[in-house]
C-alpha cells in the first residue's frame, strides 16, 4: 500500500534511553511530508500531462492514419484520373485523325471529282471548238471555191462579152449615118445636118447642166458616187 503524507504526519516512535530527540524527529517528518505531498501533486500533474499527451498522440496517430488513407484514396484516384484521362485522350486523339483522315478522303474526293468534271468540261469544250472550226474551214474552203467558180464564170462572160463587143458586125453598126448616104441624097444630107447641129447643141447644154450639177455637189459637199466596176465585183 503506498504512504501517504498523512501517515507520515501520524507516525510516532516510541521513545528509549538516549534515543533521537523527537520533536526534531517530528520537524523532520513534518519537512518529509510536505516535500511527500509536493512530489505525489507533481506526481499527478505528470500523470495528467502524460495521459493528456498519450491522448494527443492517440488522435495524431488517428490523424495520420486518415491521412494517410485520404492519401491513399487520393493517389489512387489520381491514378484513376489519370488512367482515364489517358484514355479520353487517346480516344479524342484517335477520334480527331479519324475526322482528320475522313475530311482528307473527303478533299480528296472532291478534288478528284472536280478534276474529271474539269477536264470532261475541257475536252467537250476542245471537241465542240475543233468541230467548229473544221465547220468553218469547211464553209470557208466551200466559199472559196464557189467565189472561185463564180470569178470563172464571170470572167468567161466577159470575155464572151468583150468578144461580140470586138466583132466587125459592130464595127459596121458604129459607124456614122453619112457613111451610108452618097451624093446624091443631097436632101437626106441637108437634114442630117441640122439634125447633127441640134445634136451638138444638146451636148453642150448637157454637158453645162453636168458641169453645174457638179458644182453644186462640191459646194454642198457631197462626194460623187461611182459606178461599180468589174473589179470591184471580183473582189466582193
Amino acid at each position: 500500500m503506498a504512504l501517504t503524507p498523512l501517515d507520515i504526519q501520524n507516525k510516532n516512535f516510541p521513545t528509549k534511553m538516549r534515543g533521537y530527540n523527537s520533536d526534531e524527529v517530528d520537524d523532520f517528518l513534518d519537512l518529509i511530508g510536505r516535500d511527500y505531498e509536493i512530489a505525489i501533486q507533481k506526481n499527478r500533474e505528470l500523470e495528467k500531462a502524460l495521459k493528456h499527451a498519450e491522448e494527443k498522440l492517440e488522435y495524431f496517430n488517428e490523424l495520420k492514419d486518415a491521412l494517410n488513407q485520404s492519401i491513399i484514396v487520393a493517389q489512387d484516384t489520381a491514378d484513376k484520373v489519370k488512367t482515364s484521362a489517358s484514355k479520353e485522350s487517346e480516344v479524342i486523339v484517335t477520334s480527331a485523325q479519324n475526322r482528320a483522315n475522313e475530311l482528307i478522303s473527303n478533299a480528296e474526293k472532291r478534288a478528284n471529282a472536280l478534276n474529271i468534271a474539269a477536264e470532261t468540261k475541257a475536252k467537250e469544250i476542245i471537241t465542240d471548238a475543233t468541230s467548229k472550226a473544221r465547220q468553218l474551214a469547211t464553209e470557208t474552203d466551200d466559199l472559196k471555191k464557189k467565189t472561185r467558180v463564180f470569178h470563172q464564170r464571170l470572167s468567161l462572160m466577159l470575155e464572151s462579152q468583150l468578144e461580140q463587143v470586138k466583132s466587125p458586125e459592130w464595127d459596121e453598126i458604129l459607124q456614122p449615118f453619112s457613111s451610108f448616104v452618097t451624093d446624091s441624097h443631097e436632101v437626106i444630107k441637108e437634114v442630117l445636118s441640122k439634125e447633127l447641129d441640134n445634136e451638138n447643141d444638146s451636148e453642150v447644154n448637157s454637158n453645162s447642166e453636168d458641169e453645174l450639177l457638179i458644182n453644186e455637189k462640191e459646194v454642198v459637199g457631197q462626194p460623187e458616187i461611182s459606178e461599180p466596176t468589174i473589179e470591184d465585183t471580183e473582189e466582193e
